[in-house]
């Protein structure tokens, strides 16, 4: 407990309301027909994820703080929670002065309200909660007991090196978030907001929480693949194929089900449906990019598994010689 100053545990304390925050209501919209309350989850998505990555990353220092073996140092810990918890209060001062209500885009909403809203409690308790994190971590940064964290990885025993197969994996998974949520469009909707001509969506906006569950599934992946070309996997190398696997699997079907199930079912509610809702290709080359990572890091795992199982050496019973006793004459 000596790694864990003073500050880290106002960041969990910012951790915890952060997490409480998530399941309240953040806003009450005043509309002509009646009000209508948002919460933070489906309301302000981008924010709702940095929050929660937020509370998420205080929680990893923490525990990481309490181990005797950090994979890094307390300093890099304590710029890590100061980091995202300055994000994610960032994100929510701009969506308490401008909701995302009213304007469908960044563009769109520019610096000022285009809805009559009222913030309630939760907000300000993911607020309260961000600005203890973004504290607490920079305190943290600078403290004796972060200065005393020195970074001890543990190393898998076996590192078998770079392979073609991790290599694809890598590539793939910064694929799988490029193509379809940075600069392309991944759907074409005719007929939104009841318009004649179309519109095109890139992933990003129109895919919140699904833009930021790839994003980390790539970080991840990409930093695996790295620390296996450097020789400083905290796995064996048919764990990493394993664990890549199954990030590459959720995060394909993740994709498919929104190429199955787009989100523009109805815009400006259910008395204005849209018309067809075409997939554009940078969408099929994101999933096809997934399913590659998911194939790549089985095929990985399953070499050397079976490698591994075939280097085993066979256990043989050596008898325990027992010296022989006798009378002498």
């Amino acid at each position: 407990m000596q790694r864990i100053s003073m500050w880290l545990w106002i960041a969990v304390g910012g951790a915890v309301l952060q997490l409480s925050s998530l399941g309240s209501n953040f806003y009450v919209i005043n509309g002509k027909d009646g009000n209508t309350t948002r919460d933070a989850w489906l309301g302000i998505p981008h924010a709702s994820d940095l929050i929660l990555a937020s509370a998420v990353v205080t929680i990893i220092a923490l525990v990481l703080s309490a181990r005797s073996r950090s994979p890094v140092s307390g300093r890099t810990l304590g710029l890590a929670v100061t980091i995202v918890g300055g994000l994610a209060a960032a994100q929510l001062v701009y969506r308490m002065f401008v909701p995302p209500f009213g304007c469908l885009t960044y563009s769109a909403c520019g610096t000022t309200a285009k809805a009559d809203v009222t913030l309630l409690t939760g907000i300000w308790m993911g607020l309260g909660g961000c600005a203890l994190a973004l504290l607490g971590g920079l305190g943290h940064t600078f403290s004796a007991a972060a200065r005393r964290t020195l970074a001890a990885p543990v190393i898998a025993e076996r590192q078998a090196g770079m392979t073609p197969w991790l290599g694809l994996a890598g590539l793939g998974a910064v694929v799988a978030f490029v193509a379809p949520f940075t600069l392309f469009k991944v759907y074409r909707v005719d007929g939104f907001l009841g318009a004649k001509s179309s519109a095109t969506w890139g992933g990003w906006l129109s895919l919140p929480h699904t833009s930021s569950l790839v994003l980390i599934a790539a970080i991840v992946t990409v930093g695996l693949v790295v620390a296996v070309a450097r020789q400083r996997s905290v796995l064996s190398p048919s764990a990493i194929g394993a664990t890549i696997g199954v990030l590459g699997f959720i995060v394909a079907s993740r994709e498919l089900f929104r190429i199955l199930e787009p989100p523009f079912s109805s815009a400006g509610g259910s008395d204005t449906p849209v018309g067809t809702v075409t997939i554009l290709p940078a969408f099929w080359i994101g999933f096809a990019a997934a399913v590659i990572v998911c194939v790549a890091a089985i095929v990985q795992a399953f070499l050397y598994y079976r490698e591994s199982i075939a280097d085993e050496p066979a256990k043989v019973a050596t008898p325990v010689r027992r010296p022989q006793t006798g009378a002498t004459a």
